[in-house]
């Protein structure tokens, strides 16, 4: 069996656990891998919210970060109040992650002459711009500096559910299919928009439309996808295996970022302290790391228990009914000891191992070829079969929760 696989790996990662194998061995190495592993979680991304109040600034700062108004951390809803100052409301799960909720144009400090400099413009990553049926000229305003500053802008309408629901309310006693209805609406909705931004002269070609209830619906997933695409190489992994939003560009984002550590695992699985030695194996491997990682693959996709009962009690169904309709590839049997076991004794893993392992020689040198230092312990045979393995799980992984999203989306007959 022949199996081709991209190597994926940060070059300045590999150089710093490279050298400090070289230099001191394999003690502690553990940490140092984790580490690496871990170090998206530290990243700072600032993300600046701007717009009107009730425009749903405060809906999306907690949809997107999957918290509730009640909760504490939760943005409070819309009052009557106008925000007075930037306001930071962090991911519960990766607190370096901040939604800013900026204060309106013209609010007390925040006159035109003042407004860049009082809401930091240098700190953000890029900014959303919130409108509810249309843009104001503050918004434009704003996005025309922002711009000329080279800023990273995105022009986003809510409420499109209750534009397509006013649109299918008129059309009651039409024949015609709803969901014509619905692409009339939100492109209608689209073009108004675009007509103003481009009256204002501000250069842009898209406009989002969203809605808070669901961010499986409209153009949320799409706006998801971007405010990943759009960010630095280190942030945008960090935003990938932050955000919970299901959707095709997420889910291959999030693909791409977990096998960026595929080689930090398969390093950590052979160079553990408590690595042993397993019947049907040639070469000892530590289960732990690996377990780990899978369970943080079915997290990441989706795929977990109580992400899956979720999903089918959105569709009023069960979770075995919902497993089986979306075609699941994966046996969570083999997400466990003796089913990762099989996957490292049946999968033809000595086919590849050693193709791999020569791949990676010049990148990882002593760690997986047995030189570089004097401790003599490597990760060896079980680097290239550990890759294999969790490869092969990505790809089962993401096809499952690819397929998982299209039925969902065939279900509520969305556009």
């Amino acid at each position: 069996m022949n199996f081709t696989f991209e190597f994926p790996v940060d070059e300045d990662d590999a150089k710093d656990v490279k050298n400090y194998y070289e230099e001191k061995g394999t003690k502690r190495i553990d940490g140092i891998l984790a580490k690496k592993r871990d170090q998206w979680v530290n990243i700072p991304i600032h993300v600046a919210i701007c717009g009107n109040s009730g425009t749903g600034k405060s809906s999306f700062i907690n949809v997107i970060r999957g918290v509730k108004p009640e909760d504490r951390n939760g943005a409070v809803l819309n009052t009557g109040q106008t925000t007075i100052e930037p306001i930071p409301y962090p991911h519960p799960a990766k607190h370096y992650l901040k939604f800013w909720d900026l204060p309106q144009l013209n609010s007390r400090a925040f006159t035109k002459d003042l407004y860049l400099k009082n809401i930091n413009v240098n700190r953000y990553d890029y900014f959303l711009i919130f409108g509810k049926e249309e843009f104001t000229e503050d918004d434009f305003w704003i996005a025309e500096q922002l711009l000329g500053l080279n800023k990273i802008v995105y022009f986003v309408l809510t409420h499109a559910d209750i534009t397509v629901s006013g649109a299918l309310e008129h059309a009651t006693k039409s024949k015609r299919d709803p969901r014509q209805i619905q692409i009339k609406a939100l492109t209608a909705m689209r073009d108004r928009a675009l007509k103003g931004i481009k009256s204002a002269k501000i250069k842009t070609n898209y406009v989002y439309l969203i809605t808070t209830s669901d961010v499986r619906k409209f153009d949320f997933p799409k706006l998801a996808e971007r405010m990943i695409a759009d960010l630095t190489e280190r942030k945008w992994e960090a935003m990938a295996l932050t955000l919970n939003i299901h959707a095709h560009g997420v889910i291959q984002q999030k693909r791409r970022a977990l096998q960026k550590r595929v080689w930090i695992i398969a390093l950590l699985s052979g160079l553990a302290d408590h690595v042993s030695h397993i019947y049907g194996l040639s070469f000892r491997v530590d289960l732990e790391p690996v377990i780990a990682e899978v369970q943080e693959y079915r997290r990441q996709f989706g795929l977990d228990d109580a992400s899956i009962w979720k999903t089918a009690r959105s569709l009023d169904t069960t979770v075995e009914s919902l497993k089986r309709a979306s075609a699941f590839k994966t046996n969570y049997s083999q997400l466990a000891d003796g089913g990762l076991l099989n996957q490292y004794k049946t999968l033809s893993v000595y086919d590849v191992a050693t193709g791999i392992n020569s791949s990676f020689s010049p990148i990882l040198g002593g760690l997986i070829s047995g030189g570089g230092n004097a401790s003599g312990k490597t990760s060896g045979p079980c680097f290239g079969s550990t890759y294999y393995v969790l490869n092969r799980l990505l790809d089962m992984m993401e096809t499952d929760a690819l397929r998982l999203i299209d039925y969902v989306k065939y279900m509520m007959s969305e556009v």
